[in-house]
């Protein structure tokens, strides 16, 4: 295997270890059972893309772009759980009504930025393996965070929150920073 194979592995895992250790220590787990849906999506994610990188060659300028997607995946996520370090949010798919609106740091760009890096990460991986099929898995993950997000959003639209989150919603991305849209001058 090339060393580059084995950097782009070692990034990957290194990643994943981290988010593993946010499920125990970044976040609150809530009450009676829960079933960790996003945690096992990402794990299938990212190890299907493990295989494909250790199944082939990684050239020099795929490894660049997947290290710079990562480290931007993990300055995301260590942002993010700095800024919610007093008050640590929910897993996903925890069902709970909102008790409070986080606006800073991270989330003046986007109103999910930890599930923005779980999806940095799994293009980074994408870009280190250089494989179409990993599409689909990517497209599972995406789409169970972004579910997650959208459930997320209906507790705020139904807490007393409701008002705040609306207008938050409408100048923030969901997993994209919003672009400013040109004034009109006319």
């Amino acid at each position: 295997m090339s060393d580059l194979r084995l950097v782009a592995l070692a990034a990957l895992a290194g990643v994943a270890a981290t988010f593993l250790g946010g499920v125990r220590r970044v976040f609150r787990r809530p009450e009676g059972p829960h079933r960790y849906r996003a945690s096992l999506v990402s794990g299938l994610v990212l190890a299907s893309e493990a295989a494909a990188i250790a199944a082939g060659p990684v050239p020099p300028a795929r490894l660049a772009g997947a290290l710079a997607l990562l480290g931007a995946s993990l300055g995301l996520f260590f942002w993010a759980a700095r800024v919610n370090r007093e008050r640590p949010l929910l897993l996903a798919f925890a069902a709970h009504v909102p008790e409070h609106l986080q606006t800073r740091g991270p989330y003046a760009l986007v109103r999910h930025p930890f599930y923005a890096s779980y999806l940095l990460a799994f293009a980074g991986g994408l870009v280190a393996a250089g494989n179409p099929w990993l599409l689909a898995p990517i497209a599972l993950g995406a789409l169970t965070y972004w579910r997650a997000a959208t459930r997320e959003e209906r507790g705020f639209a139904a807490s007393a929150l409701a008002q705040a989150h609306q207008e938050y919603a409408a100048r923030v991305g969901m997993f994209v920073p919003r672009l400013p849209l040109p004034r009109d001058r006319g």
